[in-house]
C-alpha cells in the first residue's frame, strides 16, 4: 500500500549552492547581491575619507600650535621706563660683559639681531649700552651674600695715572673644589672701589664694612706680599696666606736677577732677534721678551733654546755661527728646564688642591723622584728654589691645623683684572669697574629685567661719585676745554 507523498518545500538556489561542495572541498562562491557590494564599497570609501579628514585636522592643529609658539617666542618683552625690549638688553649685557665686545660692536650686532624680532632699529647709542651694563653690574654688586664662612681674596690694580682699583672677592669655604682651581662662578665680588692711593686703614674699613653689612665671617685672607694689604688683614684679625704664584715668580726673579750667565744669554738673544726678525733665518728667530718680566718667561726661553739644540743638525752653517752662544749654554738651558718642570708641578699641585698634608707629601715625593731622574745633579739655584718653596709651605701651615685645606692661589683676581683691562678702549679705570661685579653672575633674563627697572641712572652717578676718582682721560678733556676757552 502506497504511502502518501509528502509536500517537500523547495529550497532556494542559495541554500542549494551552499550545500554543494567542490572537488577540493571548498564552498562554491555564490553570486552576491550587487546592491550590497555597492553599499560595502561606499562604506570603505567613507571610512578612508574620515581617516584622511582626521589626519588633515591633526596636521592643521599641529602647524597651528607651532605657529602660535613661534609667534609667542618672537614677541619681545617690555621693560618699565625703557624703550628697547628686554631681549636686546640681555644680549647687550651678555656680549659686552661676558665676551668683551666693544660698545660699537654690540650696537651694530643688536641692530641685526632686532631684525629677527621684526624691529626696525637703525642705531643704538653705545652710551645706552654702557648704561645697561653698568646698571646690571651695580645690581650684582648690591646683591646680598649668604651668611657663612668665607675666604677673602684682595688685590690692587694700578693704571698709568692716578687710578688705583681695589677689588675684594670672597669664596665660600664649603663650596670651593679641592681638585680644581677657582673659576669666576666660584667667587662673589664683595666690593669694588677706585682711589688715587690706598692706605691700610682704608682697606681695613672697607673689609669691616662689608663684613658687617652681609653678616659673614672670614677664615683668612689671600694676597701678594704687599705690606699695605698684609697690614690691613692683620688689623682685621685675619690670618694672611701668601699667593703661591707671586711667591714662585719672586723667588725665580731673586735667583736669576744677578746671574751673569743668564743676563748675558738674554742680551745675546735680544740682539739676535733684532738682527734676524726680517731675515731668511726668521724660522729660528728668538722669542720676544718683555724687559720688566723676563724672569717670568723662563718657559719661553728654555723652549726656544731646546728647539735650537734639537734641530742643530738642520740649521744652516751661516746661522750656526750666530747661534753658537746657545750651544755653549746647554747647562743654562738644562737649568731653566728644571725650573720649568718644578714651577709647573708646584702650580699644578697647590693651585688646585691648596696647602694640606696630602698635597705637601705629593710635592716632596715629586722632588725626590725628579732628583733621581737627574742623578742628583740639580744646579744649586734649582736646589735653592726647592728649599725656598718648602719654607713657604711651612710658613703658611704654621697658623692652621695640619688637616686644614688652605687656598693659596689668587689667580682668579688676576684674571679679573686681565679681563677688565682687555675690554678695549682707553687704558683707564673709570666707573666701568662695575662690570667686574657681573663677571661671576649668570646674567639671566629675569635678573637683567630687575636690574633695568630698579637701578636708575642717578644711582650710577651716586656710586661713581662715592667710589671713583677723576680718570686721566677726564682730566685731559677738562684741560682741553679750559685751554679752548
Amino acid at each position: 500500500m502506497r504511502g502518501k507523498i509528502r509536500n517537500v518545500p523547495k529550497k532556494s538556489e542559495l541554500e542549494i549552492a551552499k550545500q554543494q561542495v567542490t572537488i577540493m572541498g571548498t564552498p562554491i562562491k555564490t553570486k552576491e547581491n550587487p546592491w550590497k557590494e555597492k553599499a560595502r564599497s561606499r562604506s570603505r570609501l567613507n571610512n578612508r575619507l574620515k581617516a584622511e579628514n582626521k589626519r588633515q585636522h591633526e596636521r592643521a592643529e599641529k602647524w597651528k600650535k607651532r605657529y602660535y609658539e613661534l609667534k609667542e617666542s618672537t614677541n619681545t618683552t617690555t621693560v618699565k621706563n625703557h624703550h628697547y625690549p628686554l631681549e636686546l638688553m640681555w644680549m647687550a649685557v651678555w656680549m659686552s660683559i661676558h665676551f668683551n665686545v666693544s660698545l660699537r660692536g654690540v650696537s651694530k650686532s643688536l641692530c641685526k639681531f632686532g631684525e629677527l624680532y621684526g624691529l626696525s632699529i637703525d642705531y643704538i647709542s653705545p652710551t645706552t649700552i654702557r648704561n645697561w651694563c653698568l646698571k646690571f653690574g651695580l645690581y650684582c654688586l648690591l646683591q646680598p651674600i649668604k651668611k657663612g664662612n668665607y675666604v677673602l681674596i684682595l688685590d690692587e690694580s694700578v693704571e698709568i695715572g692716578k687710578e688705583h682699583l681695589m677689588v675684594l672677592l670672597v669664596v665660600r669655604t664649603d663650596q670651593s673644589s679641592p681638585i680644581s682651581a677657582l673659576r669666576f662662578e666660584d667667587v662673589k665680588v664683595l666690593d669694588i672701589r677706585v682711589q688715587s692711593s690706598w692706605k691700610s686703614t682704608e682697606v681695613e674699613a672697607m673689609i669691616k664694612k662689608q663684613k658687617k653689612k652681609h653678616g659673614i665671617d672670614f677664615s683668612y685672607g689671600i694676597s701678594d706680599k704687599d705690606s699695605m694689604l698684609r697690614k690691613a688683614l692683620t688689623n682685621c684679625d685675619l690670618k694672611w696666606v701668601g699667593d703661591c704664584t707671586h711667591e714662585m715668580a719672586n723667588q725665580t726673579k731673586a735667583l736669576f736677577r744677578n746671574d751673569d750667565e743668564f743676563n748675558g744669554f738674554i742680551k745675546q738673544l735680544n740682539a739676535l732677534r733684532a738682527k734676524w726678525i726680517m731675515s731668511k733665518n726668521n724660522f729660528h728667530v728668538p722669542p720676544g721678551l718683555r724687559s720688566k718680566s723676563r724672569f717670568h718667561q723662563l718657559f719661553i726661553v728654555h723652549k726656544w733654546g731646546q728647539f735650537i739644540l734639537n734641530d742643530w743638525e738642520n740649521i744652516p752653517e751661516t746661522a750656526k755661527e750666530e747661534l753658537m752662544f746657545v750651544k755653549q749654554s746647554e747647562d743654562l738651558i738644562k737649568k731653566m728646564t728644571d725650573f720649568h718642570y718644578l714651577i709647573e708641578s708646584f702650580a699644578k699641585i697647590f693651585k688646585t688642591k691648596g696647602i694640606q698634608d696630602n698635597s705637601t707629601k705629593q710635592w716632596k715625593k715629586l722632588v725626590v723622584e725628579y732628583r733621581k731622574k737627574r742623578n742628583n745633579e740639580l744646579a744649586e739655584q734649582v736646589e735653592q728654589f726647592i728649599r725656598r718653596m718648602n719654607q713657604y709651605l711651612e710658613v703658611q701651615k704654621l697658623n692652621f691645623d695640619s688637616n686644614f685645606q688652605i687656598l693659596c692661589c689668587s689667580d682668579i683676581i688676576e684674571s679679573t683684572f686681565g679681563k677688565y683691562k682687555n675690554k678695549g678702549g682707553a687704558k683707564i679705570i673709570t666707573d666701568d669697574v662695575l662690570k667686574i661685579a657681573a663677571y661671576p653672575h649668570k646674567k639671566d633674563l629675569v635678573d637683567v629685567k630687575i636690574a633695568m627697572e630698579n637701578i636708575k641712572i642717578i644711582d650710577l652717578l651716586e656710586w661713581k661719585n662715592k667710589n671713583t676718582v677723576l680718570s686721566k682721560l677726564a682730566l685731559l678733556k677738562r684741560k682741553k676745554k679750559k685751554n679752548a676757552a
